[in-house]
């Protein structure tokens, strides 16, 4: 294997990788973030349940600034049965 040829490689490599994170960005800027009282009503629990899924880390929490967030992608995993991975 040549010089030229790691070169070739290795661009292949960067080009796929930037590929798939601008994917990845633009899947992140679409994510949409639920109040509280959403996902209470979306799942059908209630104030406790929120409480102890993020203690768990079932359903974690996300700030944005002083208001408390849930991604709707990990409701949706939720509700199609799976577990968010944590």
């Amino acid at each position: 294997m040549s010089g030229e040829d790691l070169l070739v490689f290795s661009n292949d490599l960067i080009n796929r990788a930037k590929s798939e994170l601008s994917v990845e960005i633009a899947e992140a800027r679409k994510e949409r973030y639920l109040t509280r009282q959403e996902v209470k009503e979306i799942c059908g629990v209630c104030d406790a349940t929120l409480w102890h899924w993020n203690k768990k880390g079932y359903l974690k929490t996300i700030k944005i600034g002083s208001k408390v967030r849930y991604k709707m992608s990990d409701v949706r995993q939720i509700l199609e049965g799976g577990s968010n991975g944590k």
